[in-house]
């Protein structure tokens, strides 16, 4: 008896030990992606400071892709749900990243009171080059 239950505790541990070819593949893609996001001053590397950013970021370049004009509030609403994050603070990580040339503001023709949020040409470079690294993973 004391046989079996052995057995079975090593087929259990090897069963939820095992990492599949695809999840290691993976796994060293995303390790080495976070290494070389790390090097450098890059837009990549300033959006991806925490997840509230990597959010912000992820949205802008969404809209942006979709041609869609977005300004804080949008920003700000589509963070509500996601993260606790004051309007100050929001204001404070896209103006960083304006002075950083990573993002540029427009005034909307429509409303003087709005300004429109969109990438600078190296954000998108340095977006798509993201995302031919990272391209190759499949996530369902």
């Amino acid at each position: 008896m004391i046989y079996i239950f052995k057995y079975l505790i090593l087929l259990y541990d090897k069963k939820v030990s095992i990492i599949e070819e695809h999840s290691k593949t993976i796994c060293a893609s995303l390790l080495h992606d976070l290494i070389e996001v790390n090097k450098g001053n890059t837009s990549i590397k300033f959006f991806r400071k925490d997840l509230t950013t990597m959010i912000i970021w992820l949205f802008i370049m969404h809209s942006y892709a979709n041609k869609e004009k977005i300004n804080i509030e949008d920003i700000a609403r589509e963070l509500a749900s996601n993260t606790r994050i004051s309007k100050p603070s929001l204001r404070l990580i896209l103006e960083n990243a304006k002075e950083k040339g990573f993002l540029k503001f427009t005034l909307n023709e429509n409303d003087n009171r709005s300004w429109i949020i969109e990438p600078e040409i190296i954000s998108i470079e340095e977006f798509n080059a993201w995302c031919k690294r990272i391209g190759s993973l499949q996530i369902s």
